[in-house]
């Protein structure tokens, strides 16, 4: 970075607003097509997941599962008929999630797909991970549990994957997906944590194996998830972005108006290694092309 960057306390972080959060991310997502990437890997596999599950339950049983940032649903109802179908026709589900209109979102969607999710029990908890685990009993133990794209927001990793783990039956699983750390926009996050000469909630993948290492947590498998994003739109000047270009910025910078607020030469420099060959590709007709790929790992308790 150049010596005339500003420091990174003078950027705030888009993930303090709920409301900007969701915004930007709506954003993200349709660009991205993300949903849709995550949706084809829960349908490929899953149902192979839920068939390596070694849980034996009576028929009376209850297979319960706890997502962590359950988010607007969409992710979380798309996994669970697979484990019902799969593993026990009784499933019950702790959603966990803080912000109010994503929780309700979330609540309506099961509404409208209660069809499709016969069979499972939901028990809603506006929480945050924190909340929740100062909440929770301690003989409170999963079957599955689900943090898709939420371990960033669970505080110290390490802790929390402890925590996590020991939550699980014998036999259960813990799926995490998150930023491969290989990716552009996994190598992108790390340029900027070096940029920015403070750690911020920049994970990737590199920091979940090594949390795993140091709490002897054993990584079953890990699974590669696709996602490319066409970030074109974010090279105009500051005062010509468009209201895409201006979100998808602060999205993957996780600031708020980076544009207008970073000084100049840190603007420069983050613009030019995101269009690096490190981060992204560019296509005949020069559209930069991010490699936004994500991780899903795959840990089982023994």
């Amino acid at each position: 970075m150049s010596e005339n960057a500003v420091p990174s306390q003078t950027l705030t972080e888009y993930c303090n607003s709920l409301d900007y959060y969701n915004v930007n991310f709506d954003v993200y997502n349709r660009v991205s097509q993300r949903i849709n990437r995550f949706s084809d890997w829960i349908d490929k596999s899953l149902p192979k997941l839920a068939d390596s599950m070694e849980i034996s339950l009576p028929a009376t049983g209850t297979l319960n599962v706890l997502s962590v940032g359950a988010g607007n649903g969409t992710i979380d109802s798309r996994i669970l008929p697979h484990l019902r179908d799969k593993v026990h026709p009784n499933v019950r589900a702790i959603f966990l999630e803080p912000d109010l209109h994503t929780f309700q979102q979330c609540q309506d969607l099961v509404g409208k797909e209660s069809p499709r999710l016969q069979g499972i029990e939901f028990d809603w908890r506006q929480q945050t991970f924190q909340e929740y685990r100062s909440t929770a009993k301690e003989e409170d133990k999963f079957h599955f549990i689900c943090c898709f794209n939420s371990i960033y927001y669970t505080g110290d990793m390490g802790s929390s994957l402890r925590y996590l783990y020991d939550k699980l039956h014998s036999g259960g699983i813990l799926l995490i997906t998150l930023v491969d750390g290989k990716s552009g926009g996994g190598q992108f996050w790390q340029f900027l944590n070096t940029s920015l000469g403070q750690e911020k909630d920049f994970f990737t993948s590199f920091d979940l194996e090594e949390a795993c290492r140091k709490q002897n947590i054993m990584i079953s498998e890990v699974q590669p998830i696709g996602i490319y994003v066409n970030v074109s739109c974010c090279f105009d000047p500051p005062q010509e972005l468009t209201e895409d270009g201006r979100y998808l910025l602060d999205t993957i910078t996780r600031s708020v108006n980076f544009a207008q607020t970073a000084a100049a030469e840190l603007r420069k420099d983050v613009l030019r290694f995101l269009r690096s060959d490190t981060c992204s590709s560019i296509t005949a007709d020069g559209q930069v092309i991010l490699d936004g790929s994500n991780s899903a790992y795959i840990i089982r308790r023994p």
